[in-house]
């Protein structure tokens, strides 16, 4: 095999390794924004003032 075709040979698997490498930092990308949202305050849900009337008769 002559030297270029190694080299050929070693850059193709650096770019195959380098693909893999991205997939997983995008994929940690990902867990750590889903993280993030779990851990974010959310707010609290509106009170809506009810009235409510008693069936009781006042003694």
């Amino acid at each position: 095999m002559s030297t270029s075709a190694r080299i050929a040979n070693i850059v193709d698997e650096l770019c195959r390794r380098q693909d893999q490498v991205l997939k997983e930092l995008d994929s940690l990308d990902q867990q750590i924004e889903q993280v993030l949202k779990s851990l974010a305050p959310k707010p609290e849900p509106a009170t809506i003032p009810v009235t409510v009337q008693s069936d009781r008769k006042a003694a």
